[in-house]
């Protein structure tokens, strides 16, 4: 084999060997990157905040269970929105109750509201 052609196929299977090098960092920094994302999301502060029910209606969920036990409930926050969460048939919220519901923030800004 002559010295160019040898150095020719050096380089090609370098370059061959570089792209699988770099899809593997690729793909190395997406799974790093999806952990901190899923890592930011767990962190969660949690605030009472006060409101009144402004409808109570029929829990539409994938279980029966969540189904027969659970309401869902509008509360107008005093802060100013409408929020949605889910209370059980137990606690019988009524249209007009003042109400605390917990805020949750997430740290990638999510915010969540459940019934305290």
């Amino acid at each position: 084999m002559r010295e160019e052609t040898k150095r020719r196929l050096e380089r090609q299977l370098f370059w061959q060997k570089a792209k699988w090098g770099g899809a593997g960092v690729a793909v190395l920094a997406c799974v790093a990157a999806g952990m901190w994302a899923s890592g930011l999301d767990a962190s969660v502060k949690t605030h009472q905040e006060q409101g009144v029910v402004t409808a109570v209606g029929p829990l539409f969920a994938k279980s029966t269970k969540a189904i027969e036990e659970g309401l869902a409930v509008d509360v107008k926050l005093d802060k100013g929105p409408l929020v949605h969460v889910m209370a059980l048939k137990t606690r019988d919220p009524h249209v007009g109750d003042r109400v605390e519901v917990a805020e949750h923030v997430h740290g990638t800004g999510r915010v969540t509201y459940s019934w305290k």
